[in-house]
């Protein structure tokens, strides 16, 4: 029983540890710059096709390249980034209010998953947007921004400097960023009341145009 505990909390500090340097390397040699926004969406006969791909004024911090070819117990874990058709995976997160957030619970809504960080120029500036919809739909869509790996206070004290009300996720260690590695932030998934991955976003441009783009995904998911 001892053994097993170390090894889970050594995969859990190796799994922390990848994605730290992935954050790194995002914010050292990407920084913030033009990027390009990707949506995807997943038609009746269950096909994934692109449905849009539009230029990015504002861009995201990414991360282009990330070496996994030496041999390290990094490479045991494999960074595998979700994608329209896939079941999105299950996590549980702490919230900003003192609750917890859990993905299953949640099922039979369509959710709006976004991870931000608040170095992140494009991160925060579609934030106007996630207000507004969390306004919009109430109960009728769930609007989730998890915290890429910032400690509660520098979380709390953002929140306190803009007023927003919309759900927040702490994510500390890096356990649910860990769960939904991509290339860049601000990463945003539109899941469909089935569960299944319908959207996603890398990169952001003003939060009127990212309304738009959010509230079309939502509308089509809530027609079906």
């Amino acid at each position: 029983m001892r053994k097993d505990n170390l090894e889970m909390r050594q995969t859990k500090k190796v799994r922390v540890w990848v994605f730290t340097y992935m954050m790194l390397l995002i914010c050292g040699l990407a920084g913030c710059g033009k990027e390009e926004i990707v949506s995807h969406r997943v038609e009746q006969d269950g096909s994934a096709v692109e449905s849009e791909l539009e230029n990015n004024t504002e861009g995201s911090s990414r991360l282009d390249t990330f070496d996994t070819s030496t041999e390290s117990d990094v490479n045991r874990y494999e960074i595998k980034e979700v994608v329209v058709g896939d079941v999105a995976p299950e996590f549980s997160a702490p919230l900003v209010d003192g609750s917890t957030f859990t993905l299953s619970e949640n099922s039979g809504k369509v959710i709006l998953l976004n991870f931000w960080a608040t170095w992140c120029p494009p991160c925060v500036g579609e934030m106007p947007a996630f207000e507004k919809l969390d306004a919009d739909y109430g109960d009728e869509v769930v609007i989730l921004a998890v915290n890429c790996m910032e400690d509660e206070e520098s979380v709390n004290q953002f929140l306190e400097d803009t007023g927003y009300t919309f759900p927040i996720a702490y994510d500390v260690d890096g356990e649910v960023s860990f769960t939904y590695p991509s290339s860049g932030i601000p990463y945003t998934l539109v899941i469909g009341k089935d569960g299944i991955v319908k959207n996603v976003y890398v990169g952001a441009s003003d939060a009127d145009s990212q309304y738009q783009i959010y509230k079309a995904a939502i509308d089509a998911e809530l027609a079906e």
